[in-house]
């Protein structure tokens, strides 16, 4: 039987240490903001003081959870203990809607908890050098407290002031109408955008990863119900290179 404890702040470089031997894509600025605001939903397991795996179960709101960072090391696969740590975040999240993100063909595993397949969500990539920017009026502005703070919250206040991430916006009548981060990312960097303009969302792509060199490897994280972002990663020839499978508990209406 595991011994599962909240993990401690001091632990989360164990997290970070065996995501990366286990080649798991895992953003590190995103996971220091979840524990800074959810730091009672993050759990590592031992077993006979040995160190099994951890996983993230964030309960994001009274009704919806998420599951993340699901990570056994390999040497302790096949001995039941996946389930027991699944079913231990399972009953931390209670009666919440739940949805994690699978591996594609690791579905089954969720399955045989009850939760279904219900679209894909994929990360494609770029490749600095082969797409320039056309030309854009679009006005680009850098952090500024008073208006990139205003309206966002604990969470992505966090991440806007991560010194790690470049953070651009574009300025309406002296407020911000969208605006991109990125962070290092595997073997290059991620772009996360917040638009509704099709032109700010592609300005503000290319103003995140300006001065990277011709060849940088760029991600972004796409989904069914980000048709900008579709749009984005097809007038951009982006390629999809990880496939992943959104899957819920249940469906609330």
């Amino acid at each position: 039987m595991l011994k599962i404890n909240s993990l401690k702040k001091e632990q989360l470089n164990l997290l970070f240490k065996y995501s990366k031997m286990e080649k798991w894509s895992l953003e590190k600025p995103h996971v220091e903001c979840q524990y800074r605001n959810y730091w009672d939903d993050f759990f590592v397991a031992y077993f006979q003081n040995e160190l099994v795996g951890f996983i993230l179960a964030i309960r994001h709101t009274q009704t919806f959870g998420f599951i993340s960072n699901f990570i056994i090391l390999k040497r302790f696969r096949g001995r039941g203990f996946g389930r027991e740590l699944f079913s231990h975040a399972l009953k931390h999240l209670g009666s919440r809607q739940i949805a994690l993100d699978a591996v594609k063909g690791k579905e089954q595993f969720y399955k045989n908890f009850g939760f279904k397949s219900y679209f894909d969500v994929n990360v494609a990539k770029f490749i600095t050098g082969s797409v320039t920017l056309p030309s854009s009026h679009v006005e680009v502005v850098d952090f500024n407290e008073k208006r990139s703070l205003a309206n966002v919250d604990a969470y992505m206040q966090c991440l806007i002031t991560d010194k790690s991430i470049r953070y651009k916006a574009v300025k309406a009548s002296n407020a911000i109408t969208s605006y991109g981060l990125c962070f290092a990312y595997n073997d290059g960097y991620k772009v996360v955008l917040n638009a509704e303009d099709i032109n700010e969302a592609i300005t503000l792509f290319f103003e995140c990863i300006k001065d990277f060199e011709t060849g940088t490897p760029i991600y972004m994280q796409i989904s069914k119900l980000e048709p900008l972002l579709q749009t984005v990663r097809k007038l951009l020839n982006m390629k999809t290179t990880i496939h992943y499978t959104r899957m819920y508990n249940k469906i609330i209406d």
